[in-house]
């Protein structure tokens, strides 16, 4: 796949979950070495050098992954800066960037960072109004505690943040969630097929 390749569908991107649910979450160079080493089939790229993200991007498209990154403005130039340089998918916490996300052509991935109740109260209509194709939950270890409590968004669920161990991320599957993003290597490879 290559930076002009069309981009993929949610539903190719879950496919690519089922396979194996563990995505690489890279916060350096040294990461998305080990992480292309890896086999992943999913990375996130969450922090970089904005001019440096081209190369990157195609890099990890040549190596056969598809590659979601981290949103880098709030507001439709950034977006539409990011699909140009032929990202698959872009998570940001911004709802109102769901449906420029989509018209790029990219698949809109919507954070929503958990870290009191009143988050998982306000979470729902946050949702409701964006409209995104998959949301990411964070701190996903939470997850398991949380399912119960969650109102059903109708969408898949990622789940990110503290999952560093085989249990950990079995919890989070079990308790819901299609895929799991980390930065731990040890887990880039669970259950791939």
């Amino acid at each position: 796949m290559t930076a002009t390749a069309p981009k993929p569908a949610t539903a190719e991107f879950l496919a690519h979950l089922e396979r194996s649910p563990c995505c690489a979450a890279v916060l350096s160079d040294a990461q998305l070495e080990l992480a292309l080493a890896s086999g992943v089939r999913i990375v996130f790229v969450l922090r970089g050098n904005g001019l440096a993200l081209g190369p990157v991007i195609t890099r990890i498209h040549d190596a056969g992954n598809l590659d979601l990154v981290d949103g880098v403005r709030a507001d439709p130039r950034g977006v539409a800066w990011l699909a140009r340089l032929g990202a698959d998918a872009i998570i940001t916490s911004h709802g109102r960037l769901m449906p420029v996300i989509r018209q790029s052509g990219a698949i809109a991935i919507l954070r929503l960072l958990l870290s009191r109740r009143t988050h998982l109260d306000t979470a729902f209509t946050a949702v409701s109004r964006a409209g995104p194709d998959i949301i990411e939950i964070l701190p996903g270890v939470l997850l398991p505690m949380l399912r119960g409590r969650m109102p059903d968004f109708g969408v898949p669920l990622l789940a990110g943040g503290f999952i560093r161990t085989e249990a950990d991320a079995e919890d989070v599957l079990k308790a819901g969630a299609a895929g799991i993003t980390t930065s731990s290597p040890n887990l880039w490879g669970l259950h791939a097929g």
